[in-house]
């Protein structure tokens, strides 16, 4: 009889064990991300920004995408330009991607909906998150007379890879960056919007311009809250004044001695 209680026991405790490591490994739960996109713990998710809509063809642009490297692991092997020709770009930076191209020979028709960019990213941590993206600058038409584009659609695809098959989310507004500081710093002559669209959708509620401000642009002296001129020349003024009085006054001293001095000669 106990040696059949000791064998139950044993395999109670074998079950347990295999229970609990079942549990733990269906207990790693999933990253959201915007849209409602989850990605499951090891999974992959590919990201794709799209451009569309532009009224000419595109010869120049700069561009950032960025993703919390904590719970996104890049694949550098994954990232895609696609139709861009002559791309810079820097995949060894932690937490984001900094693009550009510019071309002569080469523009690029983005009047229908093509890719700018492809990128996969496996899930290290669960929780929450968030891809998003800025563009500096992006500009059309021909090489001797571009400007920066004013028609423009922007939009994402995310494709969650996971062991039960692919999972799309399409043509999902992506996000533009929220970090104040980092768009002071990138800000160039492009305007993005909130809702990634350009000057054709100007009724939307989310329509907001999404810009930085570049501090070295920033001219203080004409804040109208800046006395800093105004204390400068009244400060030079005053010194001017204090160095003309003591000089006044020196000849004067020097004058006084001077004739104290005959005054002590006559007497004499």
């Amino acid at each position: 009889m106990k040696k059949v209680l000791k064998f139950f026991l044993s395999a109670f405790a074998v079950i347990l064990i295999i229970s609990f490591s079942l549990i733990n490994c269906f207990a790693k739960g999933a990253l959201v991300l915007d849209d409602g996109v989850s990605v499951g713990y090891n999974d992959t998710v590919t990201y794709t920004l799209y451009l569309a809509d532009c009224e000419k063809p595109v010869v120049d642009m700069v561009a950032y995408l960025f993703y919390d490297s904590e719970y996104l692991e890049l694949d550098k092997d994954s990232v895609d330009f696609h139709d861009l020709i002559g791309v810079n770009r820097n995949l060894d930076i932690d937490g984001y991607i900094p693009f550009n191209f510019s071309t002569i020979s080469s523009p690029v028709d983005f009047s229908e909906r093509k890719p700018v960019i492809t990128v996969d990213f496996k899930v290290i941590k669960e929780g929450e998150s968030s891809i998003q993206y800025f563009i500096g600058d992006l500009d059309c038409g021909k090489v001797e007379d571009t400007a920066s584009v004013r028609e423009f659609t922007l939009s994402c695809d995310y494709v969650v890879h996971s062991a039960n098959g692919d999972n799309t989310v399409g043509n999902a507004t992506p996000v533009i960056l929220d970090n104040q500081d980092k768009m002071n710093e990138y800000q160039g002559s492009f305007i993005n919007y909130a809702d990634g669209k350009g000057n054709q959708d100007k009724s939307g509620e989310n329509h907001i311009a999404v810009t930085g401000v570049p501090e070295e642009v920033v001219d203080v002296t004409k804040d109208s809250n800046n006395n800093t001129p105004i204390i400068i020349t009244v400060a030079v003024i005053v010194i001017v004044l204090v160095v003309v009085i003591l000089t006044i006054l020196r000849k004067a001293f020097n004058s006084d001695d001077d004739t104290e001095e005959d005054d002590n000669e006559e007497e004499s």
